[in-house]
């Protein structure tokens, strides 16, 4: 019985593998399409790793507006007490965007600090802080009350204006009230960063740019930025 088995597997296997003849021809192909498929699987590990990189560098930027908006929401937008912003604005302002700009280079408080740092570059990045009041379907930009424009942290010299327009309106704040709402007072913490590509690579340039502007904003509410309704 055990010979006749032996028999019988030793006759499957033998019929199962292709004539001597033809294994190199079947080895041969294979190596082809080994060939001709491992360029796209670089291409597509490749292009995995640099959305890694963007996304991560994204969430680090959407953390950074959190942490500081969450710390600021307590805040008072009305201190004027001291100025030491380069353009002259109060307090609350500057201390909020460079929140933002501090958290993302830790280097700045700790000059032996080696870690990971999203350093922003004044030319072409920016970290806008905007207080809004809102009373009913009215929105004010408690700034521009002052006669002053919306708060820009970069650059850190030259026009107050700043490298990019605010994210947000008063029109779209007012949007998204509700009728009746309450008086409420509103913090937006945005950043524009411009994510230079770790990789570089050809074919990920060719559907984005490099450098690939990301921004990235918190809305936290601040009850010192709400309007005083009349007695």
């Amino acid at each position: 019985m055990k010979k006749a088995l032996q028999a019988i597997f030793s006759w499957i296997k033998k019929n199962d593998l292709p004539p001597k003849k033809n294994r190199s021809k079947f080895r041969g192909q294979s190596l082809v399409e080994v060939a001709i498929s491992f360029p796209i699987l670089i291409m597509l590990f490749s292009g995995v790793v640099e959305f890694g990189f963007i996304l991560n560098t994204y969430l680090s930027l959407l953390d950074a507006t959190r942490d500081s908006a969450r710390l600021y929401s307590g805040g008072d937008p009305f201190d004027t007490g001291l100025f030491r912003s380069p353009y002259g604005a109060d307090t609350f302002y500057y201390d909020a965007a460079f929140e933002v700009q501090r958290i993302l280079d830790p280097k700045i408080d700790d000059a032996a600090y080696l870690g990971r740092r999203i350093i922003l570059d004044p030319a072409v990045d920016d970290v806008i802080v905007s207080v809004y009041g809102a009373d009913g379907s009215s929105v004010t930009n408690w700034r521009e009350v002052d006669g002053l424009p919306t708060y820009h942290l970069l650059p850190v010299s030259g026009d107050p204006t700043g490298n990019y327009s605010s994210i947000f309106t008063k029109d779209d704040i007012a949007n998204t009230r509700v009728e009746d709402a309450p008086n409420a007072g509103i913090l937006v913490v945005e950043i524009h960063y411009n994510y230079h590509h770790v990789l570089g690579l050809p074919w990920m340039t060719a559907f984005l740019s490099n450098p690939l502007h990301l921004q990235s904003y918190t809305i936290m509410p601040i009850r010192a930025g709400e309007p005083v309704s009349a007695p």
